[in-house]
């Protein structure tokens, strides 16, 4: 079997999407070693993205999200199957195609993931022509949870008996801290770090609604302890759209801009470690289709505070201090989550023992199992 996987996720910055994706080239090539596999790579990514031997590279200099990639992409006839890793499927593919549904917040919320702008209209023509096109064209959609699953249902029901749900896995670089005050020494000496703190981490799109976490935070009044923000201060760079604000202004209006510290991306030693030593990350996000952080919090012992979307609640598994979208209730979570000690170390314990349910070895060999039903068609 041929496969070209689009790799191009995997670039200089740290993305969700891009380690769901270096995770699968990091398994597949070994799980099928008379396979061939075939990578599209984006000239910003450190290569090779493999050294096995049943796998060759192409850079693709066309974005992932623009015309190139929806309009030419066909027609694909040196492989079996091509799959599309982040929610799109371009025109022209002759081949079996899989696709990865992750979420369709541009069908469903076209705010949520940017923000309004002047470009909202014509990003909404383009991601509605590549996500439908995914649910009504592609041979396999593999969906990231049963909650993405449940949305693909509502919008493409023919779709429902193509849709195979694999969820992420977590690697095993996130685990607890072998020595929590050698750690904790570090994060002070790197990053100044001195006080018990909560984490958020991701872009500051209206989906994950930071905004609300820093009035929470705020509204809970909690002395002696700082929220930190591992993340872009804008979403995808923006600071134009409507519904995005600069939270390091937003903290100033609150009075907390002293407790409220903003890091800059990270690799992902750093991101264990502040995972690692953490009261609790919080993950109070509108709109999910998985809900990695949280997945990778808990595998670090670390207790998840989350809203009460259908996605997180099942990344989770209940072992979550899950609240309503609402800020009010975000902040008396925080106060309890910050004082109750035996709660921090009971949820941190049985979160831990929940990331065991995922795999990304597994997660891959599922994949391969979609590869193959795709191309037996």
């Amino acid at each position: 079997m041929r496969v070209r996987i689009d790799c191009r996720y995997i670039r200089e910055r740290p993305s969700g999407i891009g380690r769901y994706v270096q995770a699968l080239v990091e398994r597949l090539p070994a799980l099928a070693l008379g396979d061939r596999f075939r990578l599209w790579a984006d000239p910003r990514a450190a290569r090779p993205l493999s050294r096995a031997p049943n796998v060759d590279e192409v850079v693709v200099r066309a974005p992932a999200n623009g015309l190139r990639t929806l309009l030419a992409l066909g027609p694909c006839d040196d492989v079996d199957v091509f799959h599309a890793t982040f929610n799109i499927l371009g025109r022209g593919l002759k081949c079996a195609t899989v696709t990865t549904v992750h979420d369709l917040m541009w069908l469903l919320t076209p705010s949520a993931p940017e923000g309004l702008s002047p470009a909202t209209p014509f990003k909404l023509l383009f991601y509605r022509d590549g996500i439908l096109r995914a649910l009504h064209r592609s041979s396999r959609i593999v969906a990231v949870s049963n909650a993405t699953a449940d949305s693909i249902a509502s919008v493409a029901p023919a779709a429902r008996a193509r849709v195979r749900v694999i969820p992420h896995g977590v690697d095993e670089r996130y685990h607890p801290a072998r020595d929590i005050d050698a750690l904790r020494a570090r994060l002070a000496r790197d990053h100044g770090l001195v006080r018990p703190y909560f984490l958020v981490v991701g872009q500051n799109s209206p989906s994950k609604n930071h905004a609300a976490v820093l009035d929470a935070f705020a509204a809970a009044e909690l002395d002696g302890v700082e929220l930190v923000f591992l993340q872009r201060l804008y979403a995808h760079g923006s600071m134009f759209a409507r519904g995005i604000e600069r939270l390091d202004r937003r903290a100033r209006l609150r009075g907390v801009s002293t407790r409220v510290r903003f890091l800059p991306p990270t690799d992902e030693q750093d991101l264990v470690a502040l995972m690692q030593a953490a009261l609790a990350l919080v993950q109070f996000s509108r709109f999910e289709g998985f809900g990695l952080p949280a997945l990778e919090a808990m595998a670090c012992g670390t207790p998840v505070v989350a809203s009460d979307i259908a996605a997180l609640c099942e990344v989770t598994g209940g072992v979550g201090l899950h609240v309503p979208l609402d800020t009010a209730a975000l902040a008396r979570a925080l106060r309890r989550m910050a004082r109750d000690t035996a709660l921090r170390a009971e949820l941190g314990e049985r979160g831990l023992v929940r990331s065991r349910d995922f795999s990304w070895d597994r997660s891959a060999a599922l994949h391969l199992e979609v590869y193959r039903e795709a191309a037996s068609l």
